[in-house]
């Protein structure tokens, strides 16, 4: 849980970001590893989502932060977050593929800066800073999305991942040069997997053969979990198949793995993290493109198809990867290489704007002739 501050001597952010069934939990997981450091070093943060957010991420209604739950229309947000919070904020951080310029520019009123979080690259911001952590990302893909002076900062070295999984990482890599066989085979295709592709996930893997533990792990607001559980059940004279909700030690299952099978999306980034051979996914088209970017660096075998994912994809692709362990022991550090789980610190320290030794913004003015007297 973080240690919100809720004095009004701090500095405000407020995080507005998209989750739910369709769209899952990524937004909001990178927005709370943000807002959790935001607050450590002395802001005051405040959530505003969509009713459907606490459903699909349980974790917000603990967090400590502020939260709004929205109901209006895009055209209408920016005035109700400005009547909820009618002093303004410091900084806004949008992270939702259906804001864009308009948005942002309707709240600069009101918000003293304005930073977004992007992998699509597919629409024009108003925006002093824009994050990115898709692999190859280059500033020229934002020329013309983003205003002249925008501070970009692009590419998994700025992932937002939370402290466990930099913690972890250490371990997590000395394990993954002692060249075992596998063993333990992770398989997250996100909190809510709304098209049930973890059933054909697991159906794969028992064409596999491999002979391995698999551990599932989804959601408590996934709409096929019920499903799930009852093919784990179904296949387990064929493989020890057990099934994870709400998992709230996700590194230490990562780390503890010896491949994965999951999507594309936040979750590469943390798989990276701890070096963690997989078999990714493509299960949205927004995921498309760091997929491929993932494929490129070598850290990931991608799996996607015209007519869609069958199990015999599954099958050979994960079978593919448990016999080479030379395979792996590249992918993995491939992974590595790509982000080492200090994106977050890296963020804080780029933010837009000034702050002093009280964690408050500093405005700039002109020197003033009583200036001179002041002393620290």
């Amino acid at each position: 849980m973080a240690a919100s501050l809720n004095s009004t001597n701090s500095p405000l952010a407020v995080f507005r970001f998209d989750a739910s069934p369709l769209t899952g939990a990524g937004h909001a997981v990178r927005c709370l590893a943000l807002a959790d450091a935001l607050a450590a070093s002395g802001w005051r943060c405040a959530l505003a989502s969509g009713a459907a957010a606490s459903a699909v991420v349980p974790g917000l209604e603990r967090c400590g932060h502020e939260r709004l739950e929205l109901d209006c229309a895009a055209d209408a947000e920016a005035g109700t977050l400005a009547g909820r919070w009618p002093g303004g904020c410091g900084l806004l951080v949008v992270d939702h593929y259906g804001r864009g310029a308009a948005f942002e520019g309707a709240c600069r009123p009101w918000a003293r800066r304005v930073m977004v979080i992007d992998d699509l690259a597919d629409r024009a911001h108003d925006c002093d800073a824009l994050l990115d952590q898709t692999p190859g990302r280059r500033a020229e893909d934002y020329g013309a999305l983003v205003p002249g002076g925008c501070r970009l900062l692009l590419g998994p070295r700025y992932a937002l991942l939370r402290p466990q999984f930099r913690a972890a990482r250490g371990a997590a890599l000395k394990r993954r040069r002692a060249d075992g066989p596998v063993r333990r085979i992770l398989v997250s295709l996100g909190a809510t997997d709304p098209d049930n592709v973890t059933a054909t996930v697991l159906e794969g893997l028992a064409r596999a053969g491999v002979a391995a533990e698999v551990e599932v792990v989804m959601g408590a607001g996934a709409p096929h979990l019920a499903a799930v559980r009852a093919r784990a059940r179904a296949l387990s004279g064929k493989m020890p198949v057990s099934v994870t909700v709400g998992a709230g030690n996700m590194a230490a299952l990562m780390a503890a793995a010896d491949i994965a099978v999951g999507a594309a999306g936040t979750a590469s980034w943390e798989r990276c993290c701890l070096g963690l051979p997989a078999v990714v996914l493509v299960v949205a088209e927004n995921q498309r493109a760091g997929a491929k970017a993932l494929a490129g660096a070598g850290a990931a075998r991608i799996l996607e198809a015209p007519a869609g994912i069958t199990a015999t994809h599954v099958a050979a692709a994960v079978e593919g990867l448990c016999r080479s362990a030379d395979e792996r022991r590249r992918m993995g550090l491939a992974a590595a290489d790509l982000c080492d789980g200090r994106g977050v610190a890296r963020v804080v320290d780029h933010l837009p704007g000034e702050r002093g030794r009280d964690g408050m913004a500093l405005t700039p003015r002109p020197a003033r002739r009583g200036d001179a007297s002041l002393h620290t």
